[in-house]
């Protein structure tokens, strides 16, 4: 077959340079030789005869591998891609997805555990609300809704007897706030009242009690710490905060005594005053409170300004490197 007659039998389009009729599968001019590339736009549709092979009479068998890939590609085009299951509370690990391998249909997890997490922590939140909120929350929509029990439960308040036989200020506090809470009588109420101003008094007693001694503030310290656990009353709090103020005033020591200049150096452990040591003279104020009435070479006599007991400030001493003490 000559050149000229294979040209013949091929589809023909014009050369975009020299305007001569080229093969549409030509990617150069025979006849400029410029390069042209392939057309915008091919032919859309050959016959098999124009795609070079055998004759529309001929038999074409499709092998089996050519059938099974248009057979997927059919699938692709007919079937819609699966629907993944969109996650819920009762799905605590994610959402499944369907996947296709030949002809079974696996059913796939797309684990998620902080999703699971998320959920288990907010379930434990729940619990412990309930747990310690819920009798006393429903007891109080019962209340809400059906009102007031008409009868009143009756206990016997034994904190009056308690306080007069001497019984521990912290014990008879307790018994008066659960003849109060359980009651919520007004005169259970007067009564826990009644025992809180006995206990401020023997608070006060204590920490002004003359002669000073670290004993008695240790133990004002002590009761005030087992009340303020089960009252949490304004009234003590004030208290137990005064407490602690008193025992860090007191947290001095004596550094240094210069005997002949009669100066002193004191170092303290107060979180409320901004010095942590501070030097002084006789006249001279302590933490703006403890006067400085004597230097000695081997001690300072102080006066607490604060704390005075019928018209007489309480008087105090501090040896080197010692605790405060009562000047006796």
């Amino acid at each position: 077959m000559s050149e000229e007659t294979q040209f013949s039998k091929d589809k023909m389009r014009l050369c975009p340079v020299c305007r001569m009729p080229i093969s549409v599968w030509a990617i150069r001019c025979r006849f400029c030789g410029e390069t042209v590339g392939r057309p915008k736009k091919e032919v859309e549709t050959f016959t098999v005869e124009d795609l070079g092979g055998e004759t529309p009479t001929a038999k074409n068998t499709l092998s089996a591998e050519v059938l099974e890939a248009i057979e997927e590609f059919r699938k692709e085009l007919v079937e819609p891609p699966p629907k993944e299951e969109p996650s819920t509370v009762w799905n605590l690990w994610g959402k499944y997805k369907k996947t296709n391998t030949g002809s079974q249909v696996n059913r796939v997890q797309n684990i998620n555990p902080t999703r699971w997490i998320l959920t288990f922590g907010i379930i434990t939140i729940l619990l412990i609300f309930s747990y310690f909120f819920g009798p006393s929350t429903w007891s109080q929509l019962k209340s809400l809704f059906y009102g007031q029990p008409e009868n009143v439960v009756e206990y016997d308040n034994r904190a009056l007897f308690m306080l007069q036989n001497g019984e521990p200020i912290e014990m008879v506090l307790q018994e008066a706030l659960k003849a109060f809470e359980t009651t919520n009588k007004d005169e259970d109420k007067q009564i826990l009242m009644q025992v809180r101003s006995q206990l401020v008094e023997k608070i006060n007693t204590l920490l002004t009690k003359e002669p000073y001694s670290s004993l008695d503030i240790a133990e004002a310290s002590r009761i005030c710490s087992e009340v303020i656990k089960i009252d949490y009353d304004p009234i003590i709090q004030d208290l137990y905060r005064k407490v602690i103020d008193e025992i860090s005033a007191y947290k001095i020591t004596l550094t240094q005594i210069d005997a002949v200049n009669k100066k002193a150096t004191f170092h303290f452990s107060n979180p409320s005053f901004k010095l942590k040591e501070q030097t002084v003279s006789e006249g001279e104020l302590v933490q703006d409170r403890f006067l400085v009435k004597q230097i000695l070479s081997s001690r300072v006599r102080l006066e607490d300004t604060k704390i005075v007991n019928e018209g007489r400030p309480r008087k105090l001493t501090i040896s080197l490197m010692s605790e405060v003490k009562a000047d006796l």
